[in-house]
Order: structure tokens, then sequence, then C-alpha cells
């Protein structure tokens, strides 16, 4: 379904300005990615501001992408399957209370698997050089750590759940 609509966006980008515009397989590939980020936290936050969670959500979305991006993590192989999943990892954790206890076990068991397991999954789908992956793993535990002060349950649930993707193979991608 993204892909159906990057592929029409794309074409119609192209008609527009044949001239001027990369191929559409190009357009296609990097509307996708633009789809794939913008429709799961849209969605997440329409449910938080829904539920009336929308600031705790918005928390939970930055958090991610923050916590994502710097420790790559498990890709679906459907776009569909990450929306969902995405979405779902973004609207739930503000739906879930919790004592300080297991905001400081889940951050813990986040920070470990960091430290051990980030950057994962990440060959063939970042264009970063190798040689910055152990920044990326610092960047990772660094985020991980500041829930040690901030406390928020949010975080600590976006933590574990983003720490156990790292844990989960994928097949090897070509750059």
């Amino acid at each position: 379904m993204i892909e159906t609509w990057a592929e029409r966006l794309a074409i119609t980008i192209k008609n527009a300005n044949e001239k001027e515009t990369v191929s559409v397989q190009v357009l296609k590939y990097a509307l996708t990615i633009v789809f794939n980020f913008l429709i799961p936290y849209s969605l997440a936050l329409l449910i938080g501001w829904l539920t009336g969670m929308f600031f705790e959500t918005l928390l939970a979305a930055f958090s991610l992408i923050a916590v994502r991006a710097s420790s790559g993590g498990y890709h679906f192989r459907s776009t569909i399957a990450c929306t969902i999943v995405t979405t779902i990892v973004s609207v739930l954790p503000p739906h879930i209370q919790m004592s300080s206890d297991w905001t400081t076990y889940l951050t813990a068991i986040g920070f470990v698997l960091f430290a051990l397991y980030a950057p994962a999954n990440i060959q063939g789908y970042a264009r970063m050089p190798e040689k910055y992956f152990p920044v990326m793993k610092w960047i990772s535990v660094i985020i991980a750590g500041s829930n040690f002060f901030i406390e928020s349950p949010i975080i600590a649930l976006i933590l574990l759940l983003q720490g156990v993707s790292l844990l989960i193979p994928n097949k090897e991608v070509k750059s």
C-alpha cells in the first residue's frame, strides 16, 4: 500500500518535470522512506490526541525516534507491518502505568541491551561508515542512561521494546 502511494506520487512528480527530476525508482524509494516515517507517527499522535495522551505519545514517539536512530534494530520486510508496530510502540507506553521501581528495572534492562548489542541490524540500511558504529553505541547508551535521571516510565518502556528489537536478527541487506 505505502509502496503503491509512493510510486503513484513519484510518477506524478516525474511527469511534472521530467528533465529535472531523478528516476521514478529513486523518487519512489525516497517517498517510501518519508511515508514510513510520517504515517505511523502521525497515526500515533492522532491516537494520543484522541485518548487525551497527546504529549505523552509525543514523548514516546521522540524517544523511539532518537534511540532507534542511534541503535538500529529489527526491520520488517513489510511496510504495513512496520507502520502497525511503530504505531503501537508509540501509542502503548503512555497508557501503561508502572511504579518507579519498574521504571528503574526496565531502564536498566534497556541500558544493558544497548550496551551489549547496539547498533544492530544496520548493515545495508545505514549510510554511515562502520567506523562510527561505536559512537552510535555510546549515543544509545547515553540516551538509555539518561532515563535513570529522568525516571520516565514511558521512556523506560520504549527502551525495553527497542532494546528487544536489537536481539532479533535481520537477513543481511546489500547496500
